[in-house]
Formats: structure tokens, sequence, C-alpha cells
């Protein structure tokens, strides 16, 4: 995955001048090495990559659309923004190879997308919302406690979504880190690497990668039901959207078949 179509590019291929004069020779190489990986991910899985620009225009187009908005609705519009922009970082990182980072940097996302959906219940929770640092007290009971009744309350995929993402890339455990560690042998004697990039055989990133994706569509969706009377007559934004959802479906039936991926097998039941 890390090496794309025409071999092994050179520093002139991956950093500008200017890159390759103020960065240190241990930088650099990881700067290259990421920066490669990028490329040969998009080349490698152009499906997924355009995958992603569709999705990213449709954000663009709704945000554009409710820039203008009711006075009671227009500031969540701005968390959704917020987590749109925190989308294009994690994207550019899981292209890259920083998969756990990528799902740190998507809970960020997640919780923003539920923030602003739990303020349009009640225009009243803006206030509490920017009067954080003024009433603490009031501002965790309706964001910080029992998330799942309260601020994920109607959103149960993304409140699962969530949840994994805490123990697969934001918390400090096992399974965050996990799929960058391994072992190799030197001088007869077991030693510890990392990868701070990539890491993954290509059948991992790639689903990896379409993990993010769907979640960025439950994202998206949640801001359009959100939303739905003021962008339900939008003929441009409703073929985007109507275009994006069949080209999801065949990626992944491609996902399903490329990688041969078949569904976990039923545990046995004991009577």
């Amino acid at each position: 995955m890390s090496t794309p179509p025409r071999g092994t590019p050179d520093e002139n291929d991956l950093l500008l001048p200017f890159e390759q004069q103020i960065l240190p020779p241990e930088y650099k190489h990881y700067y290259q090495t990421k920066r490669n990986n990028f490329f040969a991910s998009v080349q490698k899985l152009p499906e997924l990559w355009n995958c992603y620009l569709q999705l990213d225009g449709i954000w663009v187009h709704e945000i554009g659309v409710l820039k203008r908005n009711a006075p009671n609705r227009a500031f969540p519009v701005m968390l959704y923004i917020n987590a749109h922009a925190k989308l294009r970082i994690t994207v550019e990182l899981a292209f890259a190879g920083c998969v756990p980072e990528a799902r740190s940097i998507l809970r960020d996302a997640v919780e923003f997308v539920a923030h602003a959906h739990h303020m349009l219940d009640d225009p009243m929770l803006q206030t509490v919302w920017l009067n954080k640092r003024d009433d603490e007290k009031a501002f965790k009971n309706e964001f910080w406690y029992s998330k799942e009744k309260g601020l994920f309350a109607g959103l149960d995929e993304l409140y699962d979504v969530w949840r994994k993402l805490s123990e697969t890339g934001s918390h400090a455990n096992i399974d965050s880190i996990c799929e960058r560690f391994h072992v190799v042998e030197v001088d007869s004697q077991p030693e510890w690497r990392v990868s701070y990039t990539g890491g993954m055989d290509e059948k991992r990133w790639a689903m990896s990668i379409l993990d993010v994706l769907l979640t960025a569509f439950k994202m998206e969706e949640t801001l359009f039901k959100d939303y739905r009377l003021r962008l339900q007559f939008d003929e441009s934004l409703l073929q985007m959207r109507g275009g994006f959802e069949s080209y999801k479906e065949q990626l992944r039936r491609l996902i399903i078949e490329r990688y041969d991926i078949r569904p976990p097998e039923q545990p046995l039941i004991v009577l």
C-alpha cells in the first residue's frame, strides 16, 4: 500500500524544496512516508477517495444553504461546520495511514454533531452550551451525563460509533494501539516496533477508511434530517444525495467482494 504503481518515489517527488531544507532527517523520513501513504492509498483505492469527495461536496452544499437560517436554528449549524472541518482532517489521516488518530478526531466530530442535534430540541440549550464557564453544572447535566439517553437520544447508531471510536482511537488501551505495533527479531531477540503511519495490510486499511466514510454519512444524514424543512426542496442537493446513496451501496458491495468479507459466524446457542 505504501508503494505507488510507478515505484518508490524519492525525496523530490514528495517534498517541496522548502520542506527539504527545514526538516531534519528523521522527521523528513516520517513526513515522506506519511505523504507517500496518502498518495498511494488514493491511487490504490480510488473508489473510496471518490466516495469521500462526493460526500464532502454534499456537506459543502448543505452548509452553504444553511448559513442563512432562523436565529434559533443558526448556531447549531456552526457546530455542524466544525464537525465537517474535523471530518476533512479525519479522512486525510485515514488515507495517510494514521488510522487511530483519524478515529480519535472522528469521535470529536461525532460528538459535535450530537451537541448540535441536542440543541435543536430546545433553543434554550444553546444558552446553556455558550455559558458553560459560568454554569458548568447545567452544562454537564445536559451535555455530559447519561449520554446514551441524553445527548445521543435518538442517535443510537452514532452513539454506538462514538463508543467504539473511544476505545479504538481516543482512549489509552490495547485496542487503540494494537494495529500499529509489531514484533521483529533483532540479533535473535524480539524487539517491539511501532509504525507512526501505516502498518496495516490493504484489506484492513480499506475497511477502516470505509468505516470512516460510513460514519461521516450518518453525520451528514443527521444534519439533513435536522434541517429537512430547509433542505428538502433543494433539487441539486437531493440529486447529490441520491447519487451518493447509490454509489455508497455499490462501493460497499465492491469492498465485500474484493476482500472476500463474510458475515461473522453465528454463535452456538446452548439450550
